[in-house]
């Protein structure tokens, strides 16, 4: 198994930027492949990918950098825990309607819900969901609310377009819960431009 283990890489001379090139011979024999390059600044760190690059090695380790829109064609495997964060609004989600996905997929409000209400998920405000993703990619957005008995969302709209859900359990809801939180979660299948199937399971803790 080959590794990768650098603190710092730069040119010969210690003090301007490197890149490696397709075809750039690597540690043990290994290559990078593809039709890019990865600019190292002069700080030895990587300041950024043009084209299609990969390295192809069994293991990278000690990346110090920020990655990018990473697209793998052969999966993905982690061997240690994964942490996601969770995009904390000290509101309700009834005056906060808008969910972007940008902010991540995990969205709590911590102030008691009084209405229900609609969320509109889309990417940001000013890039759609459906330009986000492509046919056959599927996302699951998870929206928790602090629960009121009267407060639930039974539908929801994807770049502000009507949607048709599908509830687990065959029924939309009609109740939220009476103490604690309520959790609205919807994976998100796109099967044709702006077309999606729409799969949604509500989850009381109380």
């Amino acid at each position: 198994m080959s590794e990768i283990r650098v603190d710092k890489v730069a040119d010969e001379a210690g003090t301007g930027a490197v890149e490696l090139t397709q075809g750039a011979t690597l540690p043990s024999g290994k290559t990078l492949s593809g039709s890019g390059t990865i600019a190292v600044n002069s700080s030895g760190t990587a300041a950024g990918l043009t084209g299609t690059p990969s390295i192809t090695v069994a293991d990278i380790t000690g990346i110090g950098a920020n990655l990018t829109g990473i697209t793998t064609t052969a999966g993905v495997k982690f061997n240690k825990e994964i942490i996601e964060e969770v995009n904390v609004t000290g509101a309700k989600l009834s005056d906060n309607t808008n969910i972007d996905v940008s902010n991540g997929q995990v969205h709590l409000f911590t102030t008691a819900e009084s209405t229900t209400s609609t969320p509109n998920i889309r990417y940001d405000g000013s890039t759609t969901l459906n330009s986000k993703m492509s046919v056959g990619q599927s996302l699951v957005v998870t929206i928790i609310t602090t629960a009121n008995a009267s407060a639930y969302s039974a539908n929801i709209t994807i770049d502000g377009s009507a949607v048709t859900e599908n509830w687990v359990g065959g029924s939309a809801p009609d109740a939220g819960g009476s103490s604690g939180v309520d959790i609205h979660s919807f994976t998100i299948i796109k099967t044709a431009d702006a077309t999606f199937t729409v799969i949604g399971n509500h989850s009381k803790t109380s």
